[in-house]
């Protein structure tokens, strides 16, 4: 059906290029050839969280940017929701995106104040073993720190790069093929990143998105009929 995507009649196959491997290995991750199992059977996953998006737009437990609560609450519901998704998940590597760096390259205050909750967060929930990192960089260059992903305009601070930065890191990893990628944003603006990550990996893309419930979103039905699958991770709304 529409809401669960598996592939039985062939098994994709990858010929990666050497530098795609190398980035990947200095990021920590692999990209060999390999069979990509149907997602049911993954166990370990990649959350990319666009966490000022889901913060504001979830009933999650209110606190300052970045608190251990507020944090936590967001995780606590995610672990469940890709649970869900994935029944046999045991690892969820939870990538946080935000405008973490200044101008000159600094930590932004938003980000320091995450910081101080991520060691909290490293720990198992709802029976997945939770591990979260600040994404300051791209996966596919891991070594090149982007500055002004948080930038004064006028009288107020607004984020640059950080919708880029997500959909990339999602079809790179997409490319590799070896673990489900969830997008877990409302912002539809990464929808073309959501097809372009189903189109490298048909069995592994899924967006994780608040309370909006499936099929209420202007391009919700195309997605589906793409094999998209759309989960939420709070009890859904209607529109």
């Amino acid at each position: 059906g529409a809401s669960s995507v598996t592939s039985t009649a062939t098994v994709a196959r990858l010929a990666p290029d050497p530098a795609a491997v190398a980035r990947q290995r200095e990021a920590g991750l692999s990209l060999e050839v390999v069979s990509r199992p149907p997602i049911e059977r993954f166990m370990r996953a990649l959350a990319l969280l666009d966490y000022d998006n889901i913060r504001l737009h979830g009933s999650f437990v209110q606190g300052i940017h970045g608190s251990e609560t507020e944090a936590n609450d967001i995780v606590d519901r995610l672990s469940n929701a890709f649970r869900a998704a994935f029944p046999q998940l045991t690892e969820l590597d939870l990538r946080f995106y935000g405008g973490w760096t200044d101008e000159s390259g600094s930590r932004s205050p938003a980000a320091s104040q995450l910081v101080s909750a991520l060691r909290f967060l490293r720990a198992r929930k709802n029976g997945v073993m939770i591990r979260p990192t600040l994404a300051t960089t791209m996966i596919s260059f891991p070594q090149l720190l982007l500055r002004g992903t948080i930038r004064l305009q006028g009288k107020q601070r607004r984020q640059k790069m950080v919708d880029g930065m997500l959909g990339c890191d999602a079809a790179f990893l997409a490319s590799g093929g070896q673990r489900p990628v969830g997008v877990v944003t409302d912002d539809e603006d990464l929808i073309p990143a959501l097809l372009l990550s189903h189109a490298a990996n048909p069995n592994g893309t899924v967006w994780f998105r608040c309370r909006r419930a499936v099929g209420t979103g202007l391009n919700d039905q195309s997605l589906q009929r793409q094999g998209i699958r759309i989960c939420c991770i709070e009890k859904p709304t209607q529109e």
